[in-house]
């Protein structure tokens, strides 16, 4: 039983779009999915860790090439974030106009950062014309590799504990197992 909780977690949390703001793209942004992250901001990111991002988006122009740009910014700095494939490696370029396109790229993020602060994500993708086409910002709080096993292992506690409380048998008042239905009688007398 926990197997399966285990595995509609997992499901749950890493196909959730995260919010996100555009700041600016050229394409119709549509969604944007973090793996780890859900729909409640902010997003958590392990340090050292390398979480896949995948997007989904509208073109209505077409462009040969696409390059990436991704940055952490966390207490006024500014960190550089590795990426892998870039998106021409992985679809067919030119983009395809009037369709919705979706591409996923790892993100690397870096280990040497501040621990446990908020910042932003800022993924932005420029064409072959160093025109920005994709450009989203995303709240993140950055996190260690045991800050995260103990916050799924909470996550995965509340659930089975949650699934014990609904199997719980209900007594009928005044049935020796309620509890709530065995306390003493208290008679409340009003005078005027």
């Amino acid at each position: 039983m926990q197997a399966i909780y285990l595995l509609i977690y997992f499901f749950a949390v890493t196909r959730a779009s995260v919010i996100f703001e555009d700041c600016g793209s050229a394409y119709d942004l549509v969604t944007v999915n973090i793996d780890g992250c859900d729909k409640n901001p902010p997003c958590y990111v392990t340090l050292g860790d390398e979480i896949p991002v995948n997007v989904r988006f509208y073109a209505d122009f077409a462009s040969l090439q696409l390059d990436q740009d991704v940055v952490i910014k966390v207490n006024f700095v500014n960190e550089r974030t590795p990426v892998t494939p870039e998106p021409c490696d992985i679809l067919l370029c030119p983009v395809q106009t009037d369709a919705i396109t979706s591409f996923t790229s790892t993100m690397s993020v870096p280990s040497k950062m501040a621990l446990n602060q908020r910042g932003y994500l800022q993924w932005r993708v420029y064409n072959e014309k160093n025109r920005v086409v994709l450009c989203y910002s995303v709240l993140v709080q950055t996190q260690t590799y045991v800050q995260k096993m103990m916050k799924r292992a909470a996550l995965l506690t509340s659930s089975v504990q949650g699934d014990k409380m609904n199997k719980q048998q209900h007594y009928p008042l005044g049935h020796p197992r309620n509890p709530i239905g065995n306390l003493p009688n208290v008679t409340f007398e009003f005078y005027g």
